[in-house]
């Protein structure tokens, strides 16, 4: 990477891995980033309780390969309302020294960390990894609406339907990118976009 593009809002993931200091694990992932967990449960099984909270995908389920390691601490849903509504309830009882990990796309992630903040979980006690594809969540700053799963440069916002062009800046707060009007100074000039995020 040049020196000077560093974009130091843009966050830095790692791989999974077991903070066996930890008084409990919860962990979530969605579709193919269950993968990342059969990696982690290669590792040196942590002697606390451990909830694995899977989203099974259409385009990809792991849920008997998990369920074969993890036994009944995984639970499986086939909603994102589900598993928040699970995940909520589950924090709602969960105490001091329970660590948190994600895997699955960066919108995933961050709707993780945004629940979690209500309950008090600092983003820096959450392990991620980003899984599956670069494609982002993108603000708009004029709506105030997030589009989830965008992988080009330049992206119609599903609220106002302006042309966004798809800044590196990312908001932990809102776990978006900012997206701002393409052509606000010559209006109808959009330049064509181009797929970066795949």
């Amino acid at each position: 990477m040049e020196r000077g593009y560093w974009i130091r809002s843009k966050p830095v993931y790692a791989s999974l891995a077991w903070q066996h200091q930890a008084q409990a694990h919860v962990v979530l992932a969605q579709g193919e980033a269950g993968r990342a967990l059969l990696r982690l449960y290669q590792q040196r099984l942590p002697e606390q309780p451990v909830v694995i909270l899977y989203l099974a995908g259409q385009e990809a389920d792991y849920t008997a390969a998990l369920k074969s390691v993890a036994g009944d601490s995984v639970q499986v849903f086939a909603s994102q309302e589900a598993l928040w509504a699970a995940f909520d309830a589950l924090l709602s009882t969960a105490y001091m020294g329970t660590r948190l990990y994600a895997a699955g796309d960066e919108g995933f992630l961050w709707q993780v960390s945004t629940l979690a903040a209500k309950h008090g979980v600092l983003n820096a006690d959450i392990m991620r990894e980003q899984h599956i594809s670069l494609a982002r969540p993108v603000y708009c700053v004029h709506c105030k609406t997030v589009t989830p799963h965008v992988t080009t440069n330049i992206a119609v916002c599903r609220g106002c339907r302006r042309h966004l062009f798809v800044r590196d800046h990312f908001s932990r707060r809102l776990g978006a990118y900012m997206g701002l009007m393409v052509d606000a100074e010559a209006p109808g000039e959009i330049p064509v976009a181009e797929e970066i995020y795949p």
